[in-house]
């Protein structure tokens, strides 16, 4: 901190002068940091999911049911991994305390189309008004070298 003498005005004495520099350096660092680790968090399961060039924005308040299906077909419901029959069992019982609730399937890239099909197939039929279909926007996908 540095300090800058009395030059003869009204206040007298020394007056202290605040180097920000070192706060901007810090404030600069972390920006970079969060700007590098935000876009790599991802909720629940790590999957690969497909891409669309503009994704619809989710316009409700209620939380909707997530239903995540990774690359071994095993559906993630609740925080809980189980068969797609049993996924679908969860799905009719939750039908039954709160139909209004909404569906968000997210599937891995890798997934076979009918398997997501089936799932929101039987979404549809159990009630389900409003079943939707997460997709990704951000990274370029190439499919797993065997």
């Amino acid at each position: 901190m540095g300090v800058a003498l009395d030059s003869g005005g009204k206040k007298k004495g020394l007056r202290p002068i605040i180097n920000v520099t070192p706060l901007v350096d810090v404030v600069l660092v972390l920006l970079i940091i969060f700007m590098v680790v935000i876009p790599n968090v991802q909720d629940g399961k790590p999957i690969e999911m497909v891409k669309v060039s503009v994704a619809d924005e989710n316009a409700d308040d209620v939380e909707p049911l997530m239903v995540t299906i990774d690359r071994e077909q095993v559906c993630t419901f609740d925080q809980t991994d189980m068969t797609v029959a049993e996924c679908v069992a969860n799905l009719r019982q939750e039908y039954a305390t709160n139909p209004r609730r909404r569906v968000v399937l997210r599937g891995d890239a890798t997934v076979p189309y009918r398997v997501m099909r089936g799932v929101f197939h039987e979404a549809q039929e159990i009630g389900y008004g409003a079943v939707a279909l997460a997709v990704g926007v951000a990274a370029e996908w190439s499919p797993p070298q065997e």
